[in-house]
């Protein structure tokens, strides 16, 4: 998903993290090196390996789950590992599957967009059957069509969404009031005309926007994108479509901003952290993008009764991108494949899904959570929450293609070129299409 560097910040919100740090935490449990998947059967149970990539709180949090869900029956038995940081995980699997050492179930894989290299050695197995099985207790319904686009690659369900993340406007609710400003913006024009009402000159900007490399940029601009009416790329992801009119508009909606004077003109990004959150913290904008695992930090440093957020307002229309973690089953036995069903039947049952968020920032995969009192009862007391959770029902997802990590390159450092105004927004997506369709002639 995409944090910074998950959705979530993984997605380049690559979505954070200390890699060695967390190989300490989980080696009371799984030791701190990786193993490999062909345990077969060990008391009477059928043994399986699972790999994950979270980290400190997240990774302590898994491993309750994983702990209840072995205790809940009497089949199976999974066992838990930190497969590899995020940025090295897919590269690191793919390696163990090649040499017969892969796991039997992948939770949390933060790249799902890049899984299709996995899925590429054959040994990832298709969910559909599963999910329209009269047995299952999940079925593709329970999921909105950002969700299962996710993990579809060639017309056959492979990945299931795990964790959602996505983003929204924060904002200081103090120089909103100092501003004269008393509601929060639903249009875009809106947001532009209350930007320039909270800006003075260069000590308080209105809005810091996404100006760094990476994937940041390109995530959140595409939410521009798709509140303008515009499209990635073609309903079967062979031609790009990002540099139409809506994409020129959606870019120029942003370096109009700059131009103006009220958006913060260089970049805050670092890595750990989008640049909005530090911009808000040292009050140099009003207003950021930013995601919900940002609120503690923001609370921290302006107050938590002077911390807002609104749905990212649209130029035409609402438009969010979904962040999210994957989760898969590898090939292996046949009580190994189901055991491995039955792990993911629990980990998204609504319960097991709300104590999971709860804990640790996500948002619900499953939409029946919606209406799981521990859930209910978070969001009652967490009502800014909401907000993040509202824009899940219109997001769109990335395209989960081989070359998209090449397109988003192409497209960050071309956003970013028309925000420091070396490039216009036409000139710049016109840059950056060429060698995204390149990208993707390559790949056919």
């Amino acid at each position: 998903m995409t944090r910074p560097h998950s959705p979530l910040r993984r997605a380049s919100m690559g979505l954070f993290a200390a890699s060695a740090a967390l190989a300490l935490t989980l080696s009371g449990c799984s030791g701190g090196s990786v193993t490999g998947n062909k345990a077969g059967s060990s008391g009477g149970k059928t043994q399986l390996s699972l790999w994950w990539n979270y980290t400190g709180d997240s990774a302590k949090e898994a491993q309750k789950l994983v702990d209840q869900f072995n205790s809940s029956q009497s089949t199976y038995t999974v066992t838990a590992q930190f497969g590899a940081p995020s940025d090295q995980f897919d590269s690191k699997l793919i390696n163990a599957i090649k040499n017969k050492q892969g796991p039997n179930i992948v939770l949390g894989d933060s790249t799902p967009q890049n899984t299709a290299e996995v899925i590429a050695t054959g040994e990832v197995v298709p969910l559909d059957s599963y999910l329209s099985d009269s047995s299952s207790t999940i079925t593709k319904d329970d999921f909105t069509p950002g969700m299962i686009s996710t993990g579809t690659f060639n017309g056959k369900l492979y990945t299931l969404a795990t964790d959602i993340g996505d983003y929204a406007i924060v904002y200081n609710k103090k120089m909103f009031a100092d501003a004269g400003i008393t509601s929060t913006p639903t249009t875009w024009a809106e947001l532009a005309a209350d930007a320039q009402k909270l800006t003075k000159g260069t000590t308080q900007y209105g809005i810091y926007l996404p100006i760094s490399s990476g994937e940041w940029p390109v995530f959140t601009w595409q939410s521009m994108l798709w509140g303008a009416g515009g499209q990635f790329l073609n309903a079967d992801n062979t031609k790009v479509e990002f540099n139409s009119q809506a994409g020129v508009d959606a870019l120029t909606a942003w370096v109009d901003l700059i131009k103006s004077g009220a958006a913060y003109p260089q970049s805050l990004f670092s890595s750990t952290n989008n640049g909005g959150t530090a911009a808000l913290s040292a009050k140099k904008a009003a207003m950021a993008y930013d995601g919900a695992y940002n609120l503690a930090t923001l609370d921290s440093a302006l107050g938590a009764d002077n911390v807002g957020v609104f749905a990212v307002p649209g130029l035409t229309q609402p438009g969010m991108n979904l962040g999210t973690d994957n989760s898969y089953i590898l090939k292996g036995t046949s009580d190994q494949e189901k055991g491995a069903w039955a792990f993911l039947q629990y980990w998204l049952k609504p319960s097991v899904q709300a104590q999971w968020d709860v804990a640790t920032g996500f948002f619900p995969a499953n939409q029946k959570t919606s209406d799981d009192p521990t859930w209910k009862q978070y969001l009652a007391k967490n009502p800014r929450i909401s907000t993040f959770v509202d824009e899940l029902k219109y997001a769109n997802a990335r395209p989960s293609i081989s070359a998209y990590a090449q397109i988003s390159a192409a497209l960050s450092n071309e956003i970013t070129a028309a925000m420091m105004q070396q490039a216009s927004p036409k000139a710049a997506l016109d840059t950056a299409a060429q060698k995204a369709q390149a990208a993707l002639d390559s790949a056919s």
